[in-house]
C-alpha cells in the first residue's frame, strides 16, 4: 500500500472518529434543563401541556402560574427516572388577558411564558402586558429533540461508509495515475 493510500485511510477513520465524537457530545446537549408549554397562546379556561426535561430525577416540583399581582399555584409534579414530567394544567377561566410565566420550581425554577387571552365578556387586558406582547417570542425555552439510538447508529454508518468510500477513491485513484517515481 502506498503512502498516500495510508494516509487517506488514517485521515478518514481520524474524521470518523471525530464526527462520531460530535454526534455524541451533541447528544449529551440534550440532558440540560428546559420547560416548554403547548399551546403558548391561550384563551382563558383552556388547557396547556408543560413538558419539564433535563432536571434532576425523581424529583417534586412546584408548578405555578404568575403575572399582573396574581399567582395560580397547579401543585406539585414528580419528575421520572430520566428526569422528566409532563402536566396538562387547567387555565382559570377568570384570567385577564396578557402574559403570564409559568413556573416549575425546585431547586432551581425554570419559566416559560404563557400569553392568556381572557374570554369575551370576561376581565380586560392590561397595558403592561399589550406592551410586552413582542418581546415574549424572544424568551421561549426550546427542548433540543433527542437523537434515538437508531439515529444515532445510522449517522455513524454513514460517516464510516463515506471514510471507506473515499479511501477507495483515493487508491484508485493512485492505481490510474500509475507508479509515483515515474
Amino acid at each position: 500500500m502506498r503512502r498516500t493510500t495510508a494516509f487517506a485511510i488514517t485521515f478518514g477513520v481520524a474524521l470518523s472518529l471525530a464526527g462520531a465524537a460530535a454526534v455524541l457530545a451533541h447528544a449529551g446537549e440534550a440532558g440540560k434543563e428546559a420547560l416548554v408549554v403547548e399551546p403558548s397562546d391561550v384563551t382563558a379556561g383552556q388547557t396547556v401541556v408543560l413538558v419539564g426535561s433535563g432536571l434532576e430525577p425523581d424529583n417534586d416540583r412546584v408548578l405555578v402560574l404568575a403575572g399582573q399581582d396574581l399567582v395560580v399555584e397547579f401543585g406539585t409534579v414528580r419528575t421520572n427516572a430520566e428526569g422528566m414530567f409532563q402536566k396538562e394544567l387547567p387555565i382559570p377561566s377568570h384570567l385577564p388577558s396578557g402574559i403570564y410565566e409559568l413556573r416549575a420550581i425546585g431547586d432551581e425554577t425554570l419559566t416559560v411564558p404563557l400569553t392568556v387571552t381572557a374570554i369575551a365578556g370576561g376581565p380586560e387586558a392590561s397595558p403592561a402586558a399589550d406592551a410586552a406582547t413582542e418581546t415574549v417570542d424572544a424568551t421561549k425555552t426550546v427542548i433540543p429533540r433527542e437523537r434515538t439510538p437508531i439515529e444515532l447508529g445510522v449517522i455513524l454508518a454513514f460517516v464510516a461508509l463515506a471514510t471507506i468510500l473515499g479511501a477507495l477513491l483515493v487508491r484508485r485513484a493512485e492505481r490510474f495515475r500509475g507508479p509515483a517515481g515515474v
